[in-house]
């Protein structure tokens, strides 16, 4: 049942926020670091935000670095052309021509100091580059594509209908339902669809592309447990090695194997379920440092005993690879992996190396806001810290297929269904194994704070599907499943529309307002529906509110998260429960008898210009607290604003959520600070506006 409690957490569009000490994604005031291709380029005309922090760029360095011959006109318009490809641009105009055809940008082209600049959305667009920006330590990463020379990338000629049917599902799904990412679907070999869609970076406009890399967050695991099959198939290691082998003073190290390890099966705790991990450095690089954090935690079970899916294993595995290779993971999985395969995309995360992925990490649905992602790909090590593109993946994936890496035999052992997860489920070496009536998969997906990632394998029809996205808990498996039925000729249906309709009577809220129990967790888990005039907001227990928009009557969704709610009478036409459905699960919650609501004090509202300001909670997010008509309002950057009420001449409480704000006052009787009160716990920020 955990699984299915922290799957709701991706309702919470700043649980991050609310958990961890976040670093900001707005841009120091440091030098922007450009990279083309990979190498770094000195800038004499340095590039610089404006005010609307868009990213400007000299375009003459990097048009003639590219090999464009750049030529100004006196009417202020400029010409980029080499070999077959020109592009046309003017000063203050946002439109602009690549090869005839007309472009609009969101910043047009500036002159600063005599230099023309353009923003990353041109040289994206109008060069046909990849583009990456990474505004937390202002990285500009611009690639040029590339030809993919494989056999296997050949497109599809005889599947036209399938292709015309995979592009209409997913621009119906980018349109409705906000997908940005990339995906790659292929048949026997030949490519049916190869497209990215939506946004690497909504701030800088910069698009998505085959080619674009995105953090792959536990696919890393499939490259981890390659490493240990390549050693053991040298006669480096056993898959039955114990542990304390390799760790001489780990605790129940003469207990766990290896093939404990590469299962799931070993018993130890999850690292990343501790709230200390929230709280670490994200500069420390050694994976001893997480090892650690649950090194001295009993075990969760007797290893061999069942499958409990543990970070901590395959943080372990890399670990070993290290010790055995007498070097890096990164280097080993460079050396025996990404190199034969021509992976030239795909590495593991590196700040220092500037081996980061090209996108911006967001959480949300239809509304996004972007994260920091850096802790989990910094301490995820062997277990997610990955990223790749959907090309480089299908290299993979091919690769899968031959013994280039790895022999027959020790591919068997990699895909053997060696520990039963649930009724249909097995987990192999790294990967899952599915049992279905029709055709078995071979699949695993990954997930970090802000990216989404699903690579799929139907062996017996030579099927796969890798879905790439920067958006954290995007239903990916519900995407791919429909894929596959597309090409396998099977039932599915299309995205649901989403669009909100007008009520008549608004007043049908009132009915629904009020606390349910969300049983089938296990725990205490209530979801809390309250009206706002004509609004209908949701809170699920330790989380903020959500807006519900009706699809009907009786069904809802919302923006923040891809969740659905549908209230269900009884047969007198009273409220007894709602049902919620996130990422193909479906939960039941029935109504609670009416909770008395807590009551608010009168309260002189004159008081309230007292706290009227900004209040600092983490770097670049911020509780502002305004007072409209007499009514005091608290908002938290990126959400809606609500109404607080006082319960004492400083204390005030949310209806909306489970939350409390007590403001903080110094000896001469000024607000100074606040604390808020949620979820367990007490987050101070200081009045920035004194």
């Amino acid at each position: 049942m955990r699984n299915l409690k922290r799957l709701l957490s991706g309702l919470l569009v700043l649980v991050l926020v609310l958990g961890l000490s976040i670093n900001t994604l707005a841009s120091a005031q440091s030098d922007i670091v450009l990279l083309l291709n990979g190498r770094k380029i000195s800038l004499e005309d340095k590039a610089f935000l404006n005010d609307k922090n868009q990213l400007m760029i000299p375009l003459r360095k990097i048009g003639e670095e590219l090999g464009y011959e750049v030529i100004w006109e006196e009417d202020r318009s400029i010409t980029l052309s080499k070999d077959n490809d020109t592009v046309h641009l003017k000063i203050g105009e946002s439109k602009f021509l690549t090869n005839g055809e007309e472009f609009y940008l969101e910043t047009p082209p500036v002159l600063k100091e005599s230099k023309s600049y353009v923003t990353a959305e041109l040289l994206n667009k109008g060069l046909n580059l990849v583009a990456g920006w990474n505004g937390k330590h202002n990285i500009l990463m611009l690639r040029q594509l590339k030809d993919n020379e494989e056999d296997f990338f050949a497109i599809d000629e005889g599947n036209k209908e399938k292709q015309e049917e995979l592009t209409k599902y997913m621009e119906f799904l980018q349109k409705y339902h906000n997908f940005n990412g990339s995906i790659l679907v292929a048949k026997d070999g030949k490519i049916l669809l190869n497209k990215a869609y939506g946004l690497a970076d909504i701030d800088q406009n910069i698009e998505n592309t085959p080619q674009t890399t995105f953090a792959i967050g536990s696919v890393t695991k499939q490259f981890t447990a390659m490493a240990i099959m390549q050693l053991a198939e040298k006669g480096l290691l056993n898959v039955e090695d114990k542990l304390s082998k390799y760790f001489p003073d780990f605790p129940n190290g003469d207990l766990i194997t290896i093939h404990n390890l590469l299962t799931h099966t070993s018993g130890l705790f999850n690292y990343t379920n501790l709230d200390e991990f929230l709280g670490m450095d994200i500069n420390n690089r050694k994976p001893e440092t997480v090892i650690h954090l649950i090194k001295d935690l009993p075990l969760n079970f007797q290893p061999g005993e069942r499958f409990e899916y543990s970070n901590t294993n395959y943080v372990l595995l890399g670990m070993i690879v290290e010790k055995l290779s007498n070097m890096p993971l990164e280097k080993f999985l460079e050396k025996n992996i990404f190199k034969p395969l021509k992976m030239e995309n795909t590495g593991m995360y590196s700040i220092e190396n500037y081996q980061i992925p090209d996108t911006t990490p967001h959480v949300g649905f239809l509304k996004l806001i972007p994260v920091d992602d850096e802790l989990v790909l910094t301490q995820a090590y062997g277990a997610g810290n990955m990223y790749s593109t959907v090309e480089d993946l299908y290299r993979w994936d091919r690769a899968l297929n031959t013994e280039k890496l790895v022999n027959k035999e020790t591919l068997d052992k990699i895909f053997e269904k060696y520990i039963t997860t649930d009724e249909t489920n097995h987990y192999g070496y790294g990967w899952m194994i599915t049992e279905d009536h029709s055709e078995n998969r071979i699949h695993h997906g990954g997930n970090t704070f802000g990216f989404t990632a699903n690579i799929v394998k139907y062996p017996e029809s030579d099927l796969t599907i890798i879905a790439l996205s920067n958006v954290g808990a995007y239903d990916l498996v519900t995407l791919t499943e429909d894929l596959s039925s597309i090409v396998l000729g099977k039932e599915y249906n299309m995205p649901e529309l989403l669009e909100e309709i007008e009520l008549e009577d608004y007043s049908i809220y009132d009915k629904y307002a009020g606390r349910y129990e969300l049983s089938e967790l296990g725990e205490t888990t209530f979801i809390n529906i309250s009206r706002i005039d004509n609004r209908l907001f949701a809170q699920i227990t330790g989380q903020p509110a959500f807006e519900l928009l009706p699809l009907s009557e009786s069904r809802f969704f919302a923006k923040e998260a891809n969740v659905r709610i549908d209230f269900v009478k009884d047969k007198t036409g009273k409220v007894e429960k709602l049902v919620l459905e996130q990422l193909g699960i479906i939960l039941n919650a029935n109504k609670m008898e009416d909770v008395q609501e807590k009551e608010e004090i009168e309260l002189d509202s004159d008081l309230y210009k007292d706290y009227v300001g900004e209040y600092e909670l983490a770097p670049g997010f911020i509780m502002t607290i305004t007072a409209e008509d007499d009514k005091l309002f608290a908002q938290l950057t990126g959400q809606d604003k609500f109404e607080i009420f006082p319960s004492s001449e400083d204390e005030f409480f949310y209806k909306v959520v489970e939350a409390k704000i007590h403001f903080q006052r110094d000896e001469e009787g000024l607000v100074t600070h606040l604390i808020l009160y949620q979820s367990g716990q007490e987050i101070p920020a200081v009045k920035l506006n004194n």
